[in-house]
């Protein structure tokens, strides 16, 4: 199973939704043969979203994908809100929900299961409800322990995407859930490791660098299910260098009392992974607030990851979106212009 984050695209200085592009980035990814693109989620800028702006996602993308081939992200907030955003993506046929882990709160494992995830499975029994373990961003996680008894307790709670970085949890979720429960690794440079592990056995990815390749993660995909450790090596060193987009810190010169500084910047994604799609010809708007453009030195290594890519005919990972996302005579300059830089 291939997940897509999708990024979400925005137009205009008033950074409203570009719906039309949206259409054409659904179409890109399940053409690749990606399963689900999920909306709304981090990558997807799911907390500077109205909840019209959310609908709004959903409509537009079940205009081009049925509906079980969308995973819908509820969000945060409180729990009516989670509850209101299921209703409305049940009304619309999607059941594939994606509940991360309540942010800020500092809850424990137990209180995540009982007050959190528990009340929305029981609110939304017609839902295939997905748990989002992602500690690096929320500061909190429910553990396996607690995951396995919420799945006891819920049916409809089928699966979870993890994003701990840690094979040891995966493992311990394997354990605890069983063969028929959905294991997603949320960590893209994990996800051959996960995929291949007998003891793990992931079902899939849900995946941020396959916004730009999700042909090449559909292979990983299926290379790695089937057990064959070393082509999903190949295919994971082909595209190794994108993961770098997820997350890195520079240094950029900024004005301190007058004088200029260096001063560390950290960026996550969906941050650099917009910016490589620009540097690609693609302008999806940039993000919004609180999140900001890169910086020069941001930018810089943006263009040294695509250059890192393998980009002669025929092997070139980036082949797809180059053919598929950007008008034709762009192309042409694009490989120019990456070539240089490398």
């Amino acid at each position: 199973m291939l997940v897509t984050a999708l990024v979400t695209p925005f137009k205009g200085s008033a950074q409203a939704l570009d719906l039309e592009l949206l259409g054409e980035l659904v179409r890109f990814q399940l053409d690749a043969g990606v399963d689900q693109v999920l909306l709304g989620g981090t990558t997807g800028e799911g907390g500077a979203l109205s909840n019209a702006e959310r609908l709004e996602l959903l409509s537009a993308a079940l205009e081009v994908a049925e509906p079980q081939q969308i995973m819908f992200g509820l969000g945060t907030g409180c729990l009516d809100d989670m509850i209101s955003r299921g209703e409305a993506a049940l009304m619309l046929g999607v059941q594939n929900l994606l509940l991360v882990d309540c942010p800020y709160s500092g809850a424990s494992s137990a209180a995540l299961r009982t007050s959190w995830h528990g009340p929305v499975a029981e609110a939304l029994p017609d839902a295939r409800l997905f748990p989002y373990a992602v500690p690096g961003r929320t500061g909190t996680e429910l553990l396996p322990d607690d995951l396995a008894r919420l799945a006891e307790s819920y049916p409809n709670v089928v699966g979870v995407k993890d994003a701990t970085g840690r094979l040891a949890r995966m493992l311990r979720v394997r354990e605890l859930c069983g063969d028929e429960f959905v294991l997603l690794c949320g960590d893209d440079c994990q996800a051959r490791d996960a995929l291949v592990d007998p003891a793990i056995r992931a079902h899939g990815v849900c995946s941020v660098t396959s916004n730009l390749v999700p042909a090449v993660f559909r292979e990983l995909v299926n290379h790695g299910r089937a057990g064959e450790g070393g082509k999903t090596s190949l295919l994971k060193e082909s595209i190794e260098p994108l993961f770098d987009l997820m997350s890195f810190t520079t240094s950029e010169l900024l004005d301190v009392g007058g004088e200029p500084r260096a001063v560390p910047q950290r960026v996550r994604n969906p941050v650099p992974l917009k910016a490589a799609m620009l540097a690609l010809g693609l302008d999806l708007g940039g993000c919004r607030p609180p999140l900001d453009a890169l910086g020069p030195n941001g930018r810089e290594k943006v263009s040294r990851v695509l250059s890192q890519l393998k980009r002669r005919p025929g092997e070139d990972p980036l082949e797809p979106w180059l053919t598929r996302m950007i008008p034709a005579g762009e192309v042409a300059l694009e490989r120019e212009l990456v070539g240089r830089a490398g």
